[in-house]
């Protein structure tokens, strides 16, 4: 299998430029009805108990970012919340009203880093 790219004209951030770049071509959405429908043609569990199980874990997985953990999903990778802030003088002065920007992390396991990268590329036909 083998990705395709698809040239794209941008402006670059750093010298206000036009250029040509390579993006990746993509192709469709999967649904979490098909995710669920796939998952289960390799396991013993139905389509519809893959799907719950993924449901709670959207469910719970941000009470558990915004407690402060990080979650990791051996073999796939771990998530993590991150957030930017204005910069002041001393400790004392730093409060909440300083972040200006929450984001959500993913950090990809190293086999799945792995995989990707060994990925051939092809143009768009």
């Amino acid at each position: 299998m083998a990705l395709q790219f698809k040239a794209v004209e941008r402006v670059n951030p750093q010298t206000k430029e036009k250029g040509w770049y390579a993006a990746p071509k993509l192709t469709g959405k999967r649904t979490l009805k098909e995710f669920s429908v796939d998952l289960s043609e390799k396991s013993s569990l139905s389509s519809g108990d893959v799907q719950s199980a993924i449901v709670n874990m959207i469910q719970e997985m941000p009470k558990w970012l915004m407690n402060g953990d990080s979650v990791k999903l051996d073999g796939f990778g771990s998530f993590r919340l991150s957030f930017s802030s204005e910069g002041v003088a001393t400790k004392d002065e730093v409060t909440a009203n300083l972040i200006t920007d929450i984001r959500l992390i993913f950090d990809a396991d190293d086999a799945i880093k792995e995989r990707i990268a060994k990925t051939k590329i092809n143009p768009a036909e």
